[in-house]
């Protein structure tokens, strides 16, 4: 139990700490996480704390579904999205508080960098199978109750976020949050966590 938290926490580090500095080479991040960013920036509130309340709404949808099917070992979720929200905020705030990075080639190859750490991250936290990630977690159980694929249900949402995130720029005239990254980080993010899983695990 013990080794399963630990390694789960390890995973949830390595995710929010990649977000960080993917935010801080601003050129564009994954569309939760420019969702999760536009929000910060309009209301301003940090990063990570946005990024609690809005995973932690993932967690309460799990609950709606499941009423008394769902497990209270669940509840350790909590634990994965205030601590991700922490280390983002840390990220942010205090580590990368002054970096800043100008050349454009240095911006791209950290950008890539942060995103195969996060798949590295997110693969690590999902073979673990110790609890759900509470977005992944509620998507699956809707899917099964629309009757469609988690991927297909996936890709709505990221439709969704992207268009509505987009929408949020426009009006609020905040700094754009999708960018090329958002490209790249869609091509090679689910690539790397299938090389990841075939390259550690299914062995």
């Amino acid at each position: 139990m013990l080794k399963k938290i630990l390694t789960t926490l390890a995973g949830i580090f390595l995710i929010y700490a990649a977000v960080g500095v993917a935010i801080k080479c601003g050129i564009g991040v994954l569309p939760v996480d420019a969702a999760i960013t536009t929000l910060s920036n309009i209301i301003h509130v940090k990063v990570g704390t946005v990024a609690i309340f809005f995973h932690g709404s993932f967690l309460v949808g799990q609950i709606i579904l499941e009423k008394k099917n769902f497990r209270k070992i669940e509840f350790l979720q909590i634990l994965n999205i205030t601590f991700g929200g922490a280390v983002l905020n840390f990220v942010l705030y205090t580590l990368l508080k002054n970096f800043t990075v100008t050349f454009y080639p240095v911006k791209l190859v950290l950008s890539t960098a942060s995103f195969l750490v996060g798949a590295f991250g997110c693969t690590l936290v999902l073979e673990t199978h110790f609890v759900r990630t509470s977005m992944e977690g509620f998507i699956q159980l809707m899917a099964e109750r629309m009757g469609i694929t988690m991927g297909t249900l996936r890709r709505r949402i990221d439709i969704f976020l992207v268009i509505a995130t987009v929408l949020l720029i426009l009006i609020t005239k905040t700094p754009w949050t999708l960018r090329e990254g958002t490209v790249i980080a869609a091509l090679i993010f689910g690539p790397a966590m299938d090389f990841f899983k075939n390259k550690f695990w299914n062995k």
